[in-house]
């Protein structure tokens, strides 16, 4: 899959109604360790799921990040559910290996185990992603060895493999809040790249046919589905997704045809995060976009609807977005190189122009 990443302006704007961003509430948070990080939202932004250096973490604006303990230090995988009282990741097991694991205030940690079929590959038999609305519902990766398989978990039925090509491997990303859709990859079984996936009712659907890929984000009700994917010259970028309007490259930044773009997450009213990526120095921005405002720069665009971003810092990655579209977070640097999350709150109903 050459170009494509799996990681992760010059116009006026025609961003949220004036009386939203007039409201804009920027909060600089000091990261509990120094490492890398993943973060997810709950619904309406209020509670936070972080992974940190493998260490998975609970925030709210009244207890700050509470420590929920180690999680698979090999892996940033993290999921919240719409609530904010289940959190899920990787998570060391009784058997000394990593398992996709599932974390609730009444129960703490549970591990969910592995499918039948599943084997332990260097150390791990997989990893959770994403998790629905109330908890019921987790989605992840699990190993066969020597590829790996997305998964559905539920307490009834533990978990049970989405299935993958053969010899070539799948893996279920996320699931919207009310369950009914998985997205994730699902590689070419000849040439290995990935494809963008979605799972309805278990059925595998390429939505978007043999297009390397895949899909990282999406909205509550399944509808919209966002992520990376190739376009005519090969370059890898963001996408924005719905059955009644089809595949929309959402650009790059730079407006050079050789950059790449990568969207990580979308707002049930159509707000779009991710970066936006030089292919020669490999260093990413990260954007805010929408059918009806384009591609913006995150940092610009916040401090001309009035944040107030202190001097010297750089606004560096954006990792979710809530589903009511009110809360942003992403990543700081300053410039001595301290860095750590931050958090933009949109005060009142967001609406776009």
């Amino acid at each position: 899959m050459k170009k494509m990443l799996v990681v992760l302006g010059c116009c006026a704007f025609s961003f949220f109604s004036a009386s939203a961003w007039a409201q804009v509430k920027y909060v600089q948070l000091t990261s509990p360790i120094q490492s890398w990080s993943n973060y997810a939202l709950s619904s309406n932004g209020k509670v936070m799921a972080a992974n940190i250096g493998g260490k998975i973490f609970r925030w709210t604006s009244t207890g700050g990040f509470v420590d929920l303990g180690l999680g698979d230090t090999f892996n940033s995988s993290i999921g919240i559910s719409a609530d904010g009282n289940t959190i899920v990741t990787g998570r060391t097991g009784s058997d000394g290996n990593s398992n996709p694991a599932m974390w609730q205030q009444a129960t703490g940690w549970v591990d969910l185990g592995h499918p039948a079929e599943g084997c332990v590959l260097d150390g791990s038999w997989g990893d959770a992603w994403g998790v629905n609305a109330d908890g019921s519902i987790v989605v992840g990766l699990a190993w066969y060895c020597p590829g790996a398989e997305g998964f559905q978990w539920t307490k009834q039925n533990g978990i049970v493999g989405l299935g993958h090509p053969t010899n070539a491997s799948s893996r279920a990303t996320t699931i919207s809040n009310d369950g009914s859709t998985i997205v994730g990859f699902y590689e070419d079984p000849v040439q290995g790249f990935r494809r963008p996936v979605r799972w309805i009712s278990g059925s595998t659907d390429i939505f978007l046919g043999d297009i390397p890929g895949e899909a990282i984000g999406v909205s509550t009700d399944g509808s919209q589905i966002v992520g990376q994917a190739a376009d005519s010259t090969g370059n890898g970028r963001a996408f924005y997704y719905t059955d009644s309007g089809g595949l929309v490259d959402l650009g790059v930044l730079s407006r050079n045809n050789t950059d790449q773009s990568v969207a990580v997450g979308v707002s049930d009213n159509g707000i779009v995060i991710g970066a936006s990526i030089n292919s020669f120095t490999w260093s990413s921005k990260p954007f805010v976009w929408s059918a009806k405002m384009g591609l913006h720069g995150v940092q610009a665009a916040l401090v001309s609807h009035g944040a107030v971003i202190p001097s010297g810092v750089t606004l560096t990655n954006v990792l979710a977005i809530s589903a009511d579209g009110t809360t942003i977070v992403g990543l700081w640097q300053d410039a001595s190189f301290n860095q750590g999350p931050f958090l933009v709150t949109l005060h009142g109903k967001a609406s776009l122009k």
